[in-house]
């Protein structure tokens, strides 16, 4: 098939796209393709909206057999510095010009399975065919992201019913971050050839498990995980701590980017969805929890507050920096929690995660050191968000005020 697909995240992290020739792919390289900033979100206004897409040749994958690249976005002739791919390769290429290391990340992406609107299934965690209904959909969705390049490691039904899990395998940052949307893209669209639905609303259902988008990360220099140290706690190397301790020290700033919408803050403190600051490995309702592993190789921490309303340009942007802070002031994290937080009252001495939207976006203001590193973007998305903020509190009617209040 002679035709290329050019795609790019908006400051959301919504996919765009827009399909060219073969023949047109090798000028697209040296010129780019002309397209109007300002019908994208969070990009330009009416009066500056000329941009251009330059194909990354390195980011190449197939999906439903068409060549699909992701694009950096230029503005008068340079990086448009509120793309957030662009912003995301600038820190990461800084940060392997001052550190000689690399950033390697892993995502678990939850979802609803929804037929006419209700749940597909009763099942619960890990169960299998037929109280899970979507053990046929999820081998065709790895098909599909086999067939796309991109490698995944697992897939399982989750505690919600009709919610699933699908998880992408570590690589560099900015491939994981590739891969996110995309992959979202296609479990979409496998679902809606079977007549489903897949919702990765942070929060689709009261009473129901929300849908996180668990965060693995690692530094890399050349072969050697140096988050790694036989001898630490956890066998985490000193630098991991310090990072982890960097996360923490910009918990509220990082959240404004990991939970982006006014439903996530819904999810966050039900179930296993993080709400307190504090760390481990036993606890899964931690903020930043140490998997087990059984080599070096698979050192790491995982950020549990993320869902997949965040776009993971920003999220893994925030992230970094944050974490690097920590190492550069020689931050150490508190002691790791291993028991029950609600035993004894301990969750009371612990700091929370901003508890709206708004609030989290007044603590991404505040915060020079994530604010600074996300840039234009940065600005872009507060504006926007703050814009939601304000539709969702002062001028749309909610089913629940028609509910509570039709008949005062």
């Amino acid at each position: 098939m002679n035709i290329v697909s050019l795609r790019f995240s908006d400051i959301n992290g919504t996919l765009k796209e827009v399909i060219i020739s073969e023949k047109l792919f090798e000028k697209a390289n040296v010129e780019g393709i002309w397209f109007d900033g300002s019908s994208i979100e969070g990009f330009a206004r009416r009066f500056e909206s000329d941009m251009r897409l330059i194909p990354d040749t390195l980011s190449s994958y197939l999906v439903n057999g068409v060549k699909t690249f992701f694009c950096e976005v230029y503005k008068a002739g340079q990086p448009f510095t509120g793309d957030p791919r662009i912003v995301l390769k600038r820190l990461l290429r800084k940060t392997e010009e001052d550190y000689k290391v690399k950033l390697v990340v892993a995502g678990e992406l939850e979802f609803y399975l929804l037929r006419n609107g209700e749940a597909i299934d009763t099942g619960g965690y890990f169960d299998v065919s037929p109280r899970d209904k979507a053990n046929l959909v999820k081998i065709r969705i790895a098909e599909k992201l086999t067939e796309a390049g991109i490698e995944w490691s697992s897939g399982h039904h989750e505690v919600g019913p009709g919610q699933n899990e699908i998880d992408i395998l570590h690589d560099y940052a900015v491939n994981t971050a590739d891969k996110i949307p995309l992959t979202k893209n296609i479990i979409k669209l496998v679902c809606e050839s079977e007549g489903l639905k897949a919702v990765f609303m942070p929060k689709p259902f009261y009473g129901m498990p929300g849908n996180g988008m668990h965060i693995h990360l690692s530094l890399w220099s050349g072969s050697e995980n140096i988050f790694y140290d036989e001898k630490g706690l956890y066998k985490l190397s000193d630098f991991a701590k310090r990072f982890i301790a960097g996360i923490f020290e910009h918990a509220d700033a990082i959240t404004a980017v990991a939970n982006p919408t006014v439903n996530s803050y819904k999810r966050l403190g039900e179930f296993e969805a993080p709400k307190y600051v504090y760390w481990g490995m036993k606890n899964r309702d931690a903020l930043i929890r140490i998997p087990e592993f059984v080599s070096k190789n698979s050192a790491r921490i995982e950020y549990r507050a993320s869902d997949p309303s965040a776009n993971p340009y920003l999220l893994f942007t925030a992230l970094l920096v944050a974490g690097l802070d920590g190492v550069e002031r020689s931050l150490e994290p508190p002691e790791p929690i291993e028991t029950d937080i609600y035993e004894r009252g301990l969750y009371k001495s612990l700091s929370t995660l901003p508890s709206t939207l708004k609030d989290a976006l007044e603590a991404f203001r505040r915060d020079s050191v994530v604010s600074s590193a996300l840039g234009e973007a940065g600005e872009n998305l507060l504006n926007l968000k703050l814009r939601e903020w304000e539709e969702y509190t002062c001028k749309r009617i909610t089913d629940w005020e028609k509910e509570k209040y039709i008949d005062v």
